[in-house]
């Protein structure tokens, strides 16, 4: 921003806020009272200002050329803001010589006249959206609203009501009263600018006002109350006096923190730059009850109190755990001048998640419970707890009995609430929004909760996007353009936390990984918590406290993380689930997390006992937490942690001495008699390891899950080989199968019943199965097979209410079976007939009501199911076909049926009227052989046919009567497509083959379907059948081989792709596992662009992508083996260069292929363990460069270059790296 305009700017806004404070009078009232002044300039002429010139000013369009009108305006403004709100919101603004210097910033530079800012247009922002100087931020971002910001606090009306109802029950009936709500909803905003307030004004109307304690219990829940409660120490019989317990607020609202802190001066968001208050930070909470006579919210001391380096093992030895009795008196003294005083505990969860020791948490509720109970209590006790945190406080019967008889419920806004949260604050401080703006954020609110209410955990998002929306205001405007650029409700906090991560070197990126994740507390049988550490704390246990103290300070000027004088925590939990990168770093390795944070306690634990050796780590504890720690390195722990284990580990050896020396005399005899035995031993189990592995790498292309379970059976023989836990690892997120064994043919059909608990298989063995897969991973047989078909069965689906089982057979009949238990289903009336050959496929409609049979006779039969046990024909036969129809479906909402067969054409028909159906004008064609198989998207708007010319086609259907094809079509199976069926999502489509395998296909857009992985395979005989279960999740598949196998379906990406990033970060290459690069543009990574279409870089399965330097060229490692040289420096038109590069290569890794980073070499490997450079100068032309490089004993699985091109690394299965000097890169020799 230039320094003219970002000054104007500042005016402008600064102007709007003064106006707002003075209530917002009428321009036509301000220019008359200015008249009415009578001021005269430097001149001696009158100064007569009109209201558009004021408009002008306040909208930036304009500033005043000389500061005599400005000062009239402002004698008319300030005395008035003044009257309304005696302490200014900002410093300086009721200062007339304060506006005079922002006067002279706006106009400097220019000739004195009044003049418009850059022809009309709105000033430019900052690249990082930052603040224009004295800008009033009424937005809190992911910190809670504080007393000092209820002026700000919009859209809780309602529920301040609500809670202050509560306060007068608990005040009737005595007892704990409680504000439950999930993380996020606006608990700890709501008492802080809405209740604390509204007590303060006295709206219980039974005294003065009162005091207000407010806490958050911590590690130490007893020793905040003594903290809190002023003389409570003493009544307690403490060591020594209480830490004050805030700044004074006379009868208002007790302190919230430690020592009392003073107001500080507001930063450039005109908020306070010292501590956050109390509390969760639970967002937007606007507004408590409104106020036009304004009185001034001093800021309170901050709540986030000091956590202790490791709790006491007796931390209060006083009469205060004993006897509530103390507690009950020092609120007698708070409450002698009438009021009894009200006692908020914020983040009352943190009694369960920071509080180890049980006694002081028992002791810690019944204190509370006894000061609000009994003959008249002395105070009221209300306590702000997250929803997720209910079962642990029905283990304590104080808690229940508030849950059962006084807690209020926080729920979402409404709409009028939300659109309050989003313009009030605005208002307030005199912003503008565009037109459009609050109605966009209110619909993106309110997108994904239910019945149009916004999700729990929203608003603190939703006060982020406001705030970085503020960031980028223009012209004191809030605009849709800033809210785009900010990246919406999802993106802002995501956006803001990667925009400072990004800011931070590799040191201080680990730095900040750890320090975020040690402020974070995992529960064992609960989500994520924040925990609160002190900067001294944080600094003693880093390994780089230099990198830390930076990666803090950052994280900090961000907003993610809050900073005290000496306590440190996430601003909000809403940060664990909004930023993706924070949510992997603690789900990625969640038990791990977990042991860390319990090694760490424990650490803490053992340095405040003076090192005691009892508390160190023994045995299997021991052995579990140094494997972790060597797996994942010291840099993840602590330094305290790393010395808690190395003592553990001292300790454990010196006791192995003394167990050594007592024994060493019966081991010596021990180890020559049992030496032969031990080598005997090892010998016969490392030939049957290798006999293991061995036969696994036999049946990996051909049966991968049977491969995977000898995989597994190779670990269990040896746990610590690496190479077989790469194997394992490597097949994480791949499909694997679970077989059902039971049919003695062919499986034709699988399907799953509505509630995904039940599947039904049908086969050339003339029978029905039911299978109970309510456990995919341990499926069962249900009762004996279904008979009575004379003979195969082609066919077996549930009806969608999952009662009915409907069969069709070669036989030519159709049979109804009651399966509501499955155990003992039972036939319904009499087998259907009317058809005159094999039935292939039955459907029925999504009301349950039809039946559709296509039949080998070239018809589609409708069968009426009102009353199963006495169905019949529903109309005429649907004719039209030209030969035997081999598949039919109904579209989601029952109105269309689509019909494929023999003929290679797919009708669709219009069944509006059942009884009357009609042949919809256009016959799909394309398909060269017959159409085994067709099936709707979840949404119907598009058709997948699967046929024995070996490909699939997706087809629009969106407009039945006018359907499309849709790209060309999906091929890479070597016999024709049996089965094809989409996931419920929409998103997969699985093809089934007479090639034994099934093809699973991303149809996210299905006009670019992208194949997903390599194909299922297993078994042997034709893939007859696939189908979803109704998560997604499982895989139906039936086979010649007579078995029915489940195929687990990853929830993430599934191996098989590639890719690589152009040197500059704009154009990504993918490589699909069937052998097509596509290049993308990635400019923008959240909306990624396709460039041209995919191209084969060869024949093959793709190995390995890397571009030269430049970006120009683009390296393609094939399995053939060779590598394919392509001009890529028009990303949308790839050319082929020269001929491919001959290798003689199958087991090099993914990584052995390197350009030098002037892009004039390549380095290849092969397979006789040698590298090989070659000259790429010219690409057109590539040659090999000197000899092969020899001295790897294994396969040679990566290369890269040196920065300066002068050395080669190479790394090879021989466990070994070696360094080759490429000065000359003809004459390569070992360095």
């Amino acid at each position: 921003m230039s320094s003219d305009s970002g000054a104007r700017t500042a005016f402008a806004e600064r102007l709007a806020l003064l106006y707002g404070e003075a209530g917002n009078p009428p321009l036509k009232r301000v220019a008359e009272a200015v008249v009415r002044m009578q001021r005269v300039d430097e001149r001696g002429r009158p100064v007569r200002v009109s209201a558009q010139r004021i408009s002008d000013w306040r909208r930036a369009r304009n500033v005043p050329a000389q500061f005599a009108a400005l000062a009239a305006v402002l004698q008319v403004l300030i005395p008035q803001a003044r009257r309304l709100q005696p302490t200014p919101v900002s410093p300086g603004l009721y200062d007339l010589a304060e506006w005079q210097r922002l006067w002279e910033s706006a106009v400097a530079g220019g000739t004195g006249a009044e003049s418009p800012v850059h022809s009309g247009q709105d000033p430019p922002q900052s690249e990082d959206g930052a603040s224009v100087p004295g800008g009033v931020c009424p937005y809190k971002g992911l910190a809670s609203y504080r007393q000092q910001d209820a002026r700000w606090f919009f859209g809780r009306q309602r529920s301040t009501e609500s809670l202050v109802e509560l306060l007068r029950t608990a005040q009737r009936t005595g007892g704990l009263a409680m504000l439950v709500g999930a993380s996020g909803a606006g608990k700890s905003s709501l008492l802080n600018a809405g209740l604390v307030p509204a007590l303060r004004e006295g709206i219980l109307g039974d005294g003065p006002e009162r005091t207000v304690v407010q806490l958050v219990p911590g590690a130490d829940p007893l020793g905040e109350l003594l903290r809190r409660i002023p003389g409570l120490a003493g009544e307690s019989g403490g060591s020594g006096p209480a830490e004050p317990a805030g700044e004074s607020q006379g009868p208002g609202t007790a302190g919230t923190a430690g020592p009392a802190t003073q107001s500080h001066a507001p930063g450039p968001t005109g908020e306070p730059d010292g501590p956050e208050p109390t509390g969760e930070s639970d967002n937007p909470g606007p507004a408590g009850p409104a106020r036009t006579a304004r009185q001034s919210d001093a800021p309170g001391p901050a709540a986030n109190t000091p956590e202790p380096t490791a709790p006491s093992p007796h931390p209060h030895p006083t009469p205060l755990s004993d006897n509530p009795r103390a507690l009950r008196d020092a609120l007698a003294v708070c409450a002698r001048s009438g009021a009894r005083p009200v006692v908020i505990v914020d983040q009352f969860e943190e009694t369960f998640t920071l509080c180890a020791d049980e006694s002081e948490r028992r002791a810690f509720i019944e204190l509370l419970h006894a000061a609000c109970s009994g003959e008249d209590p002395p105070a009221l006790v209300v306590l702000g707890i997250r929803a997720d945190f209910y079962e642990h406080c029905l283990a304590h019967p104080e808690l229940a009995d508030a849950l059962q008889h006084r807690h209020m419920v926080l729920g979402p806004l409404t709409t009028a609430e939300l659109r309050e949260a989003v313009t009030g604050p605005a208002k307030s401080v005199g912003l503008e929004l565009e037109a459009g703006l609050a109605e966009l954020i209110v619909r993106e609110v309110s997108a994904d909760g239910p019945r149009g209410a916004h999700d729990a955990g929203v608003l603190p998002l939703l006060s982020h996007a406001l705030l970085a929306t503020w960031q980028r205001r223009k012209a004191g405007r809030l605009t849709v353009a800033g809210y785009r650029a900010a990246g919406g409700i999802q993106g802002a906090v995501a956006a803001t936390a990667e925009r400072a991560w990004a800011g931070l070197d590799p040191a201080a990126r680990t730095a900040a990984r750890l320090l975020l994740l040690r402020l974070v507390r995992l529960g064992e049988d609960t989500q994520a918590t924040r925990r609160r550490g002190t900067r001294r704390q944080l600094a003693a246990e880093a390994a780089d406290p230099d990198k830390t103290h930076e990666s803090l300070e950052a994280l900090v000027q961000a907003r993610l993380v809050t900073l005290d004088a000496d306590t440190v925590e996430i601003t909000h939990e809403a940060l664990l689930h909004a930023w993706p990168r924070l949510r992997d770093w603690i789900d990625e390795d969640r038990a791990g997390n977990l042991l860390r944070q319990r090694l760490e306690e424990d650490g803490r634990a053992w340095e405040a006992s003076h090192r005691d050796s009892s508390l160190l780590y023994r045995g299997s504890r021991l052995e579990q937490a140094r494997a972790w720690a060597q797996e994942a390195g010291d840099t993840l722990l602590t330094r305290g942690a790393v010395e808690f284990l190395a003592a553990s580990v001292r300790l454990r050896r010196r006791s192995l001495w003394i167990s050594r020396a007592a024994v060493s005399a019966l081991v010596a005899l021990a180890v020559v008699a049992a030496g032969a035995a031990v080598v005997a031993w090892q010998q016969r189990d490392d030939a049957v390891f290798e006999q293991v592995v061995a036969e696994a790498d036999r049946v990996q292309d051909s049966d991968p899950s049977l491969s995977a379970q000898i995989d597994l059976v190779a670990h269990r023989l040896r746990p610590g080989d690496e190479s077989t836990r790469n194997r394992l690892v490597s097949i994480v997120n791949a499909p694997l199968a679970t077989p059902l064994a039971g049919h003695t043919g062919a499986v034709y059909l699988t399907s799953f019943s509505p509630d995904g608990r039940l599947l039904a298989s049908a086969g050339y063995d003339r029978t029905v199965r039911l299978w109970d897969v309510a456990d995919p991973r341990r499926p069962k047989p249900l009762g004996g097979p279904l008979t009575g078909h004379a003979s195969w069965v082609s066919s077996a689906v549930f009806s969608p209410d999952g009662r009915i089982l409907a069969s069709a057979s070669d036989d030519g009949t159709i049979r109804l079976w009651d399966v509501r238990d499955p155990r003992r289903p039972r036939p319904l009336g009499l087998p259907l007939s009317g058809h005159a050959g094999t039935i292939y496929l039955l459907a029925f409609s999504p009301d349950g009501r039809a039946l559709a049979s296509a039949d080998e006779d070239h018809t589609v039969r409708l069968w009426d199911l009102s009353d199963p046990a006495r169905a019949k024909p529903l109309g005429e036969p649907l004719a039209g076909h030209g030969a035997a129809v081999r598949s039919v479906a109904f579209s989601p909402d029952g109105r269309v049926l689509a019909a494929g067969g023999d003929d290679a054409a797919i009708r669709l028909w219009d069944l509006s009227d059942r009884l009357r159906p009609r042949q919809l004008p256009v016959t799909l064609t394309g398909h060269r052989a017959t159409v085994h198989s067709v099936a709707f998207s979840p949404d119907g708007r598009t058709l997948a046919s699967g046929s024995a010319d070996n490909t699939v086609q997706l087809w629009d259907v969106a407009d039945p009567r006018r359907p499309r094809r849709l790209g060309g079509p999906l091929s890479g199976h070597a016999g024709p497509i049996w089965s094809v069926a989409f996931n419920p999502q929409g998103t997969l489509l699985a093809a089934g083959s007479a090639d034994s395998t099934a093809s699973l296909w991303n149809v996210t857009d299905p006009a670019y379907p992208s194949q997903v992985g390599e194909p299922l395979a297993g078994g042997s005989g034709e893939m007859y059948t696939v189908g979803f279960s109704r998560d997604g999740r499982t895989l139906a598949t039936g086979n010649g081989d007579g078995q029915v196998r489940l195929w687990s379906v990853p929830t993430s990406d599934m191996a098989g792709h590639g890719g690589a990033f152009r040197p500059d970060g704009r154009v990504l290459a993918t490589a699909a596992a069937n052998g097509l690069v596509r290049l993308w543009d990635v400019t923008a990574p959240g909306r990624p662009a396709r460039l041209g279409k995919p191209f084969p870089p060869g024949d093959g399965h793709i190995r390995r992508m890397v571009f030269s330097p430049d970006g120009r060229v683009l390296a393609v490692l094939m399995a053939d083996p060779e590598v394919r040289l392509w001009d890529v420096s028009d990303p949308a038109r790839p050319v082929p260069l020269a001929a491919p590069l001959k290798l003689r290569i199958r087991y090099a890794g993914g990584d052995a292929l390197a350009f030098t980073p002037d892009g004039r070499t390549l380095a290849t490997a092969y397979d006789d363990r040698t590298i090989q450079l070659w000259n790429v100068a010219v690409p057109s032309r590539p040659r090999p460069l000197g000899t092969p490089l020899t001295g790897h004993q294994g396969y040679v699985n990566s290369l890269a270059f040196s920065p300066d091109g002068r050395t080669l690394a190479s790394g090879s299965a021989d466990a070994t790296v070696r360094l080759w000097d490429v000065t000359d890169p003809a004459h390569t020799v070992p360095r």
